[in-house]
């Protein structure tokens, strides 16, 4: 009888041991095709959970529409060296990440390739052909310094276009550079800009100021890297394929039909960015005296006013003064109110809700519309330690500032406006000329513009390369502006993305011994409780196992 029991219990445990082995099979079965099925759906589904500040590993909504209205497919050729140093090894490996996430989004309009020409003459001489050229590196490798060249180039090929990325020096801003370059390749025509140089059209002036012929070369490089960018002098009609017009350094008058013509633009759609100062201030001669010119009557006519001051502020940039000490001189440098330094904006506008740390040099106030249809929306404002130099006099001297050693306790008015944007309804400055529109004459004449677009900063040499032009958010803040107006805003939030720096917090003495003694304790009471938790399976198991063989 004990016998049977044996075998009894023996074919129970058999028969338990196969069935454990049959589920076990199972459910290898079932995971794998749970996971083929998973990979044949993420080949046209893609997500990512980002959890950074401001979802700076993942693509911005921005780049996603831009690349889901690709109208064809768009090849991207990547020239890179396979053995890449080291300190670009991360380069190789992110751009190559961020291209499977357009390609994922772009529904298979996107595809790329990456090539190594090193060791290749032809590919060597197609990428060169495409502007992408080698860069000499040096590399320390096995104790020894050696001069490698290496690619790092993009190539984006659209219908027999191209637009190349030369080298990609780092990977930060490399997705507004791609969305940048893919927007550029597939249209078709860029949208045209103007921009009005006061020099090229009243001699005088050029006379008086030589040196505005390269002054403005910064921005409008930039710019054209984006729009299809023309010089207008304003004496004739501007193109009507121009809908936006940067204005910017008038230091007098216009003439009759520059005036004219631009209101007219204005009148018939046009949007205006204007970057110009309302007072002339030198400091190296030691002048400030206010701009005399016919183009603030046209903007006060819209409801458009800037203020006859210098804005000043305690939080601004600094200037060096030779200081003569015995027999030696020396340069000391001077914190200067009348250069503020801007990293008040308005969070809530597009155009510079990004931007901090704006470099101005003689800024004049932005005053509120007198225009009720016309709204007024502050874009960059001084700090609440705020003063202004008024005239006659304008008395923009240093000397003032160097004995003070607390600018904010001699500078303790509000914050004040030295950029704007001006939205809604202008009437045209002109239209007394013409006050019947059924006339034949007016048939040709605009009257009104009922969604103007104007921006207004009030600081010329905020964008001139001799000026602050060379301050990088300087000239982001023209190009989103442009941006702003052209109704073209995918790229705003992409220049401003970066990496944001979070140092771990110090810990004090108390919480540095409750962490080294979590890290003491904590892994090994898991593993303890791992190993009650598995102890008390087994035994359930067993008593199983023990009530089948009784109950047989």
């Amino acid at each position: 009888m004990s016998t049977h029991k044996t075998n009894q219990s023996k074919d129970i445990a058999l028969l338990t041991k196969q069935q454990n082995k049959k589920a076990v099979a199972t459910n290898i079965l079932v995971i794998i095709g749970i996971l083929l099925l998973i990979n044949l759906i993420s080949i046209n589904l893609f997500t990512r959970i980002d959890l950074s500040q401001g979802k700076i590993f993942s693509l911005t909504k921005s780049s996603k529409q831009t690349i889901r209205a690709l109208p064809e497919r768009l090849v991207v050729k990547a020239y890179f060296t396979k053995n890449l140093p080291p300190q670009l090894a991360d380069s190789h490996r992110y751009t190559r990440d961020i291209l499977s996430e357009y390609q994922a989004y772009s529904k298979g309009k996107i595809r790329f390739e990456f090539i190594d020409p090193s060791d290749d003459d032809i590919k060597r001489q197609e990428a060169q052909r495409y502007q992408v050229a080698p860069i000499s590196m040096r590399v320390i490798e096995d104790d020894k310094l050696e001069i490698r060249e290496v690619f790092m180039g993009l190539v984006f090929q659209y219908q027999g276009r191209y637009e190349s990325i030369p080298f990609i020096q780092n990977t930060r801003g490399l997705e507004y550079e791609l969305t940048s370059a893919i927007k550029k390749v597939t249209n078709i025509g860029l949208k045209k800009v103007g921009i009005f140089k006061v020099e090229d059209s009243i001699p005088q002036i050029m006379q008086r100021y030589p040196q505005q012929q390269s002054i403005y070369k910064a921005v409008s490089d930039m710019i054209s890297n984006n729009y299809d960018l023309k010089e207008v002098d304003l004496v004739e009609p501007i193109d009507v394929n121009i809908s936006s017009l940067i204005v910017t350094g008038v230091q007098d008058s216009l003439l009759y039909d520059q005036l004219y013509n631009l209101d007219q633009f204005l009148m018939r759609g046009g949007n205006l960015i204007l970057i110009q100062s309302k007072i002339d201030a030198d400091l190296q001669n030691g002048y400030a005296y206010p701009i005399a010119s016919n183009l603030f009557n046209l903007l006060e006519s819209y409801g458009i006013e800037i203020n006859n001051n210098i804005v000043t502020d305690a939080s601004c940039g600094q200037i060096q003064v030779q200081r003569q000490q015995g027999i030696f001189s020396f340069a000391t440098p001077v914190s200067y109110p009348p250069f503020p330094i801007i990293n008040n904006v308005n969070k809530n506008n597009l155009i510079v809700k990004n931007l901090e740390h704006l470099q101005t040099i003689f800024p004049s106030e932005v005053l509120e519309s007198a225009n009720p249809d016309l709204s007024f929306t502050p874009l960059l404002m001084t700090s609440d330690n705020s003063g202004e130099i008024t005239g006659p006099g304008f008395n923009i001297s240093f000397e003032k500032y160097m004995q003070q050693t607390d600018l904010k306790k001699m500078l303790t008015s509000p914050s004040k406006v030295v950029a704007a944007l001006f939205e809604g309804k202008i009437e045209s400055n002109y239209r007394h000329l013409f006050p019947d529109a059924s006339s034949p004459q007016a048939s040709d004449f605009y009257y009104h513009n009922d969604n103007a677009k104007i921006v207004v900063l009030a600081n010329s040499q905020f964008i001139t390369d001799t000026g602050a032009g060379q301050v990088p958010n300087n000239l982001t803040f023209v190009l989103n502006s442009v941006d702003y107006i052209m109704d073209d805003t995918v790229l705003i939030e992409l220049r401003a993305r970066e990496t944001v720096f979070r140092p771990l917090k110090e810990l004090g003495t108390g919480s540095k011994k409750v962490v080294r003694w979590l890290n003491i304790l904590l892994p090994p009471v898991i593993l303890l409780l791992f190993g009650i938790i598995i102890y008390r399976k087994q035994i359930q198991k067993r008593k199983l196992i023990r009530k089948i063989y009784e109950q047989a």
